[in-house]
């Protein structure tokens, strides 16, 4: 069976939140990036895996870690003002929290 578009774009944040995670441990010694990176990455994993079983239920799981993600980054960004991480994770965040509404949306319908 091919692989949704939904769960490419899942597929890809879940690499890219848990590598970040994991660069912000090695980085700047941070065990909060690495746990709360671990934690987001495998949730999203989770995403991943049943948005071709229960496409609903999952995009509501994703729109919830994804708004949560871009509201944490997002005040990271306005207090850093740096661009790179939290900056592009804002932005990659806040993509994904409007694909995830557009899944809950459209499988409604």
């Amino acid at each position: 069976m091919a692989m949704l578009m939904s769960q490419r774009l899942t597929l890809g944040f879940v690499a890219l939140v848990g590598f970040g995670g994991l660069v912000g441990y090695l980085k700047n010694d941070s065990r909060k990036s690495l746990i709360f990176g671990g934690i987001f990455a495998a949730s999203l994993y989770y995403v991943y895996t049943q948005l071709p079983v229960n496409p609903v239920y999952a995009s509501c799981i994703g729109l919830g870690l994804s708004a949560t993600l871009l509201g944490v980054t997002g005040l990271q960004f306005k207090k850093s003002d740096k661009v790179f991480p939290a900056g592009v994770m804002f932005v990659v965040s806040l993509i994904m929290t409007e694909g995830y509404i557009h899944g809950v949306m459209r499988s409604l319908h």
